[in-house]
């Protein structure tokens, strides 16, 4: 039985994909086909446990990856894309809901353009690729002049390119391409591309040797380890399911994403493909992928992540902490009021909670400090990881930050980061004066507002009693003190 991972993608996004291909966008079909050159050397030795089950997957050490996105402009600083920052966001959400499943994380590290350099006799320079030979020479460009990170994956997304929509330089690498139309909260090029750099390879078998259909792994002609994918719980496949002649798919059913063809492996035996393996992120059926990936084939990833035989992941690899830290804006600490465009944003596509917490960090804090309070049944906010408004996923006053992970709780608990801040100025509130001096409900209640809530001199100036000083803040928080007041 195999088991699966996948995003939740609109209805009739098969339909949407046949109109796709019948519209050009800026004169350019947004293609489908991955321009990852094969590969077909043997795996090294020792790296991998080929494996499907999901107790392989080391449930207590999660693997954090940093991610960087940059945005390829034409040499005139002009693209077609001006939300394509708001799209890298829906990307590494996308990337997350995946991934996750597997203990592979990614830390949304930002988003850049730059504008490509003029060519000769092409307007357009790097920004549309003629040619998949020529995402070398963007990336050696941008290697040159300071557009890469290398303490990070770096996705480029240029405009387009002629006849492919993705692509990496190899496996085992931290470089990949997208035309930026891909970038798409469920698209599924993404998932395909970081594959690639993750060592996942095609599901198809186009090389020397054939993959047979067998997946017993006693019967004598199993060979799902060692050929096409080398992952046991993808299943055997031709090389190719289109027909050049029409620019079709006659074998696949495009509503179904059944396979009505009638081919054999080499050794004669009738291909077992279902529906599932066709939409697999990692086929070559390009009317079907979606964003579902093999628990083989996450093993396969995290491995490789483990090994890095080529040294290419560990400069990438960041801590579980940095996914409690904002990607973008900053924790008021005191003095003015801050700019609400400024409050701290988290990455989209994890379900967090916010827990009340107290007391006194006026800064969030420290990861590995679990020793503040907090608690409540119900979070003061949750946000899905299918939350489109990424505006909403910022940390509020008062709580700490809880990540839901299908891991085991790390060093003890998920929820950290108390952000427990009361320097800034209440909006308004009230002096309550219990008239007996004890609490009853024999009370005057003055209103105040901003000016008067905040004056310093307001407990100074009260006479002698029992009082209740309520203050409220713009972000929903209140701070109730009680006083008792023997002489000025």
């Amino acid at each position: 039985m195999k088991n699966f991972t996948k995003i939740l993608t609109p209805p009739l996004k098969l339909l949407l994909i046949l109109l796709l291909f019948g519209n050009f966008m800026n004169a350019q079909t947004l293609s489908e086909f991955c321009a990852t050159p094969e590969d077909t050397a043997p795996d090294p030795a020792n790296v991998y446990s080929y494996s499907a089950d999901p107790a392989t997957l080391d449930d207590c050490q999660p693997i954090v990856v940093n991610i960087f996105f940059w945005g390829v402009n034409r040499p005139n600083g002009q693209n077609d894309y001006p939300d394509r920052e708001h799209m890298t966001l829906e990307t590494v959400a996308n990337l997350n809901i995946v991934y996750n499943e597997f203990g592979i994380y990614f830390k949304y590290r930002g988003y850049e353009e730059f504008d490509s350099p003029a060519l000769p006799n092409d307007p357009n320079g790097y920004y549309i690729l003629e040619h998949w030979t020529h995402f070398s020479a963007l990336t050696t460009y941008a290697a040159n002049n300071g557009y890469r990170k290398n303490d990070a994956f770096n996705v480029y997304a240029y405009g387009w390119g002629n006849g492919f929509g993705g692509i990496s330089p190899g496996y085992n690498t931290t470089i990949s391409g997208l035309s930026s139309g891909h970038l798409a909260a469920d698209d599924h090029i993404p998932v395909h591309e970081i594959g690639h750099n993750l060592s996942i390879r095609h599901t198809r078998s186009c090389g020397s040797i054939c993959e047979h259909v067998t997946r017993d792994p006693n019967d004598p002609n199993f060979n799902a380890d060692v050929t096409a994918d080398r992952v046991v719980d993808t299943a055997a496949m031709p090389c190719s399911f289109r027909d050049p002649s029409c620019d079709c798919y006659p074998d696949i059913d495009p509503l179904t994403c059944a396979y009505t063809g009638d081919g054999k492996d080499c050794q004669g035996t009738d291909y077992a493909i279902f529906p599932e393996d066709l939409k697999n992120a990692m086929s070559n059926a390009n009317l079907c992928p979606e964003n579902l990936l093999t628990t083989g084939q996450g093993i396969r990833a995290r491995e490789a992540l483990i090994a890095d035989t080529q040294g290419n992941y560990a400069p990438t690899l960041t801590t579980i902490e940095s996914l409690y830290e904002p990607y973008a804006g900053e924790y008021y600490d005191l003095g003015p009021e801050q700019d609400p465009k400024d409050k701290p944003l988290f990455q989209p596509g994890f379900d967090y909670k916010f827990y009340r917490c107290c007391c006194d960090y006026p800064q969030p804090s420290d990861f590995n400090d679990v020793s503040f309070e907090y608690g409540g049944v119900n979070p003061i906010l949750s946000i899905s990881k299918y939350e489109t408004d990424f505006d909403l996923i910022t940390h509020p006053n008062h709580t700490a930050i809880y990540i839901e992970m299908e891991l085991c709780d790390y060093n003890g608990q998920n929820v950290r980061k108390c952000y427990d801040n009361w320097n800034r100025a209440a909006d308004d509130g009230s002096v309550t004066k219990f008239n007996d001096g004890v609490f009853n409900t024999n009370v005057t209640v003055m209103p105040k507002d901003s000016q008067s809530i905040n004056d310093p001199d307001l407990v100074n100036d009260l006479g002698p009693g029992l009082y209740k000083i309520d203050k409220n803040y713009n972000d929903g928080s209140t701070d109730e003190t009680v006083i008792q007041k023997n002489n000025n």
